[in-house]
């Protein structure tokens, strides 16, 4: 009973979180949304209270994967540090070939960029992961749900606590900076990609018994696939950017990931 009743609490903290944080922000001056008392109570809510949940509600620390667990895991770890370069490099050297983008600066100077970068990511996904593959995604599996609705329904809150990060923490400005989208697709095919994303997260999550594989692989997105939009690395054609976005909102990705993950979830259930 209590395994269910903290999931229902959990969830409910996630898909109000960011729309209280809003509320913060109009009564707490800040410099800006990306620097903001409301942003940090977004990312930090989910986490605190899977913790709470754990240490005060029955939950228990037993599932956490705070152990790295390399021991006959490596081959997921690497999985884990290059299934974003991998695939990102797929989908932009073909809209390459294919002349959808042209490239805007020398991707040698991405690696200073990509660093910092991921020195905010990790921050940052500390809050992230260790509330969805720290949390979630074990409460879930302990709750005694299948591995792909698990993935499934993970996805679904994850995606619906984003909403407010675009719509305000973001914003339509700086949204509309780097990508054709506009707001109501950027939300939509955000929210489509997020489902082979939590697949491959996840399932990195169950396979290691660890939250650091899923860590590794979401700051590596978030430093690479970003950046590449971000400071104007390569530039999209019209209508292209829709086929060939190095986000996990393109349909390329959107592809290549569901067919990593299903291969995942396979190969887990082959072995079983």
């Amino acid at each position: 009973m209590n395994k269910a009743r903290n999931l229902v609490i959990f969830s409910i903290v996630a898909v109000t979180c960011g729309w209280f944080g809003v509320w913060i922000n109009s009564q707490v001056e800040s410099p800006s949304p990306q620097q903001s008392l409301g942003l940090l109570f977004w990312i930090l809510a989910p986490m605190l209270t899977g913790l709470l949940l754990r240490g005060f509600g029955g939950d228990g620390w037993s599932d956490f994967g705070l152990r790295l667990n390399l021991k006959g895991n490596w081959g997921w770890y690497a999985l884990s540090v290059l299934v974003y370069p991998v695939t990102i490099a797929l989908s932009l050297g073909l809209s390459l070939l294919f002349g959808a983008a042209s490239q805007g600066r020398s991707f040698a100077e991405l690696l200073p960029i990509f660093l910092v970068g991921i020195a905010g990511s990790l921050i940052k996904n500390i809050g992230e992961e260790f509330a969805w593959r720290g949390y979630l995604t074990p409460r879930f599996k302990a709750l005694g749900l299948g591995d792909f609705a698990n993935h499934m329904l993970t996805a679904v809150i994850w995606g619906i606590w984003h909403i407010p990060y675009w719509l305000f923490f973001l914003g339509g400005e700086i949204i509309n900076s780097y990508s054709n989208f506009g707001m109501t697709w950027f939300i939509v095919l955000g929210i489509v990609g997020i489902f082979p994303t939590a697949l491959v997260l996840g399932e990195l999550r169950l396979k290691t018994d660890s939250v650091w594989a899923p860590y590794i692989a979401h700051n590596i997105t978030n430093a690479l696939s970003a950046q590449l939009m971000i400071e104007g690395f390569i530039k999209f054609k019209p209508n292209a950017e829709l086929l060939f976005s190095p986000n996990t909102d393109g349909l390329v990705m959107i592809v290549l990931f569901w067919a990593v993950g299903l291969w995942m979830l396979k190969r887990r259930m082959v072995e079983k």
